[in-house]
């Protein structure tokens, strides 16, 4: 009896354990405590987004992440930066960038175009010809609405021309215009990766020996199918070896004549060419799975920035940085999201160095460590 309450006591401990929460710090702070500020003020211009397949949704998303990581790149070296929001608000007001309805038309012919190619409904020339329709309609909106524009004599655009830069620079007090370009922001598989700790051991095995024996095949099809015939040869040559696995012989004996005789062996059941069969299945059956799975997520980033001198105008430092992000291993995380993140930090982390280290070196005398998990 004391046994039984002792064991639902330790029950019960390990119940109310579970009874919380979990938290966990995804993004920390950026660590300022060391760093001393350099009295220098940057503002950070929307990024041009030459991304395939962009939607105004997505174009915003990938500026707010690349901007809140430069902002805080930037903050490491104690370059202060102006406020997003302000900046935005005043190139509306200067008409140098327009809201994103008068680009982009929300009306209901261009949102059942966009349902539809997203529906995958729909062969690729098709969607291909939705989202030229789409765009047809939302460049001749763009029109209708420039002209409007024009005939109420407002100004349509305002190029980021030597004068608009030191404007912008006076009215922030800048010392630098950041600008820059969103060049590759992809999503996919990573299609050639054969290391086994990745994809999978028996992903890996296909993988391989497929590739060996065939070579790149030119379609996904036709590499399901190699790999489909290697695991069923596989298969029956291991069925082929092997006489009583799943299905052992059976024999069926009668008793006939004087008991000096001993039995006789009337009728034997051989499963030798239905395990030989069976193996192959199997086989062809391990390779179908391997070839659909084993799939390692894969972001890729691609990124140009430019500096401007806020006082002159001048273009002082450009580049561009390509940063690729895949899991460590099967166990690692696989969210996208995760992996666009951290793609991003590498990327806008190694562009802000080389601009410190090449125009204000003098900021690399107090380095701060960057957290892991960012």
């Amino acid at each position: 009896m004391k046994f039984k309450i002792g064991a639902l006591m330790v029950v019960m401990i390990f119940l109310v354990a579970g009874c919380g929460q979990v938290t966990k710090e995804t993004v920390s702070p950026v660590p300022c405590d060391r760093i001393m500020s350099s009295g220098k003020r940057v503002v950070i211009m929307p990024f041009a987004d030459y991304t395939p397949d962009s939607t105004p949704e997505l174009y915003w998303r990938r500026n707010i992440l690349v901007t809140e990581s430069l902002e805080d790149e930037f903050a490491r070296y104690g370059l202060m930066t102006s406020l997003e929001e302000d900046v935005v608000e005043y190139l509306m007001d200067e008409h140098i960038i327009e809201p994103p309805d008068v680009f982009f038309a929300d009306t209901p012919n261009n949102n059942f175009m966009r349902a539809e190619a997203e529906s995958g409904d729909w062969s690729t020339e098709m969607v291909e010809e939705l989202r030229y329709a789409i765009s047809r309609n939302e460049e001749l909106e763009r029109d209708g609405q420039k002209q409007v524009v024009s005939d109420a004599g407002s100004a349509l655009h305002i190029s980021l021309t030597s004068q608009e830069v030191t404007k912008i620079g006076d009215y922030f007090g800048a010392d630098y215009i950041i600008r820059g370009r969103l060049i590759e922001f992809e999503r996919g598989v990573a299609k050639d990766d054969f290391n086994p700790f990745h994809v999978g051991f028996l992903p890996f095995f296909f993988n391989s020996s497929q590739r060996i024996l065939f070579g790149l095949a030119k379609s996904e099809n036709y590499e399901l199918m190699d790999k489909m015939a290697i695991g069923g040869i596989l298969g029956m040559a291991i069925g082929n070896a092997n006489d009583d696995f799943p299905f052992d012989e059976s024999t069926k004996t009668e008793t006939s004549g004087h008991p000096l005789f001993g039995t006789t062996v009337t009728d034997v059941t051989d499963y030798h060419a239905l395990n030989t069969a069976l193996w192959g299945a199997a086989g062809a059956g391990a390779a179908y799975l391997a070839h659909n799975g084993g799939k390692v997520p894969r972001a890729v980033v691609q990124i140009r920035i430019m500096v401007q001198d806020a006082h002159t105008g001048r273009l002082v430092w450009s580049n561009r940085s390509e940063v690729e992000v895949i899991p460590e291993s099967i166990y690692a995380n696989q969210e996208y999201r995760k992996l666009i993140a951290k793609a991003i930090n590498r990327a806008t982390g190694s562009l802000v160095a080389n601009f410190i280290s090449t125009i204000e070196s003098d900021l690399l005398t107090t380095p701060i460590e960057v957290s892991e998990n960012r």
